[in-house]
């Protein structure tokens, strides 16, 4: 009988008590695969871990325990491909699930196409209001993949698989802070060379209490990690878009610190809008801000 295939999983995290739950679950989910050998390795990341979940967590025979002092994706990425020891490997966040035979599924994919470093899959966005599936036509992004990115991210947290031998831990060395799909999504298509599968293997959700999404730090950080994403060597189509996007962005900080009160900030915020590409749409709220300062 064929030994099964072996296939590394990065899962980063935090450590945090409150997620102990979610964190074993996740686990639950990488190990009970189906049809590979599943090999976890837990990347925990910044200062504000649970002593007694990371001594659980390195008990565990079966885990493979990798701790590095800074917070962040990025850095727990790097960190568990430098320590990636198998022919494949994907990640998975620390409140997410594969399902059954996810990691089977992307294997047989990957050995059916040895021209492609990467596959993507389908999957699950489970939240307060139910379960849906993420990409309606993976056919439509197998086609074009850079131009439906523009219309919607394909790529979920732990909805892909590399060849190890394919993708070093470089890959992961100018990923930002947040848009870390995004950017994990154009470093695929540009380097990878993927294959796209209409199979659901994951199942992302998007109602974890504490999610770094859910943030004042994410929502005012968008435009840095937007610049970060316009460094790459990406197409003339792809570039605009971002360009448009990092306008938003800006926008959107601008609205934010006027409903914080915050004018001065607002202020420096709008004209870096409407400085930008199509930056223009939002000069009506230049009356919004000059309101506020009359009420002051």
């Amino acid at each position: 009988m064929a030994s099964l295939q072996s296939v590394g999983v990065i899962v980063p995290t935090g450590a945090f008590a409150e997620r102990a739950a979610l964190i074993r679950r996740a686990l639950a989910s990488v190990l009970s695969q189906e049809g590979v050998n599943a090999v976890p390795v837990v990347v925990v990341n910044g200062a504000n871990r649970c002593p007694e979940l990371v001594r659980e967590l390195g008990s565990d025979p079966r885990v493979q325990l990798v701790e590095i002092p800074q917070a962040g994706i990025p850095g727990a990425l790097s960190a568990g491909r430098d320590a990636m020891q198998c022919e494949w490997f994907s990640s998975l966040d620390d409140d997410d699930l594969y399902l059954p035979d996810a990691l089977a599924t992307r294997v047989q994919a990957l050995r059916a196409r040895p021209e492609c470093g990467a596959v993507v899959t389908n999957g699950y966005v489970r939240g307060h209001s139910g379960e849906r599936l993420h990409v309606p036509d993976m056919q439509r992004v197998a086609r074009d993949p850079l131009t439906a990115l523009t219309e919607g991210n394909w790529l979920l947290p732990g909805s892909w698989m590399c060849r190890t031998e394919s993708v070093g831990s470089g890959l992961f060395h100018r990923m930002p802070g947040m848009l870390e799909c995004t950017y994990l999504a154009l470093q695929l298509v540009l380097h990878c060379r993927p294959c796209f599968l209409d199979r659901p293997t994951v199942v992302w959700n998007t109602d974890t209490p504490g999610s770094a999404s859910k943030s004042r730090e994410y929502r005012l950080g968008l435009v840095e990690a937007l610049e970060e994403l316009l460094e790459l060597p990406l197409p003339p189509d792809t570039r605009r878009w971002l360009m448009a996007s990092r306008t938003s962005a800006q926008h959107e900080c601008a609205d934010f610190h006027l409903r914080e009160n915050a004018l001065l900030q607002a202020w420096r915020w709008h004209i870096r809008t409407l400085i930008s590409r199509g930056g223009w749409r939002h000069a009506p709220f230049m009356l919004r801000l000059l309101l506020a300062a009359l009420r002051r």
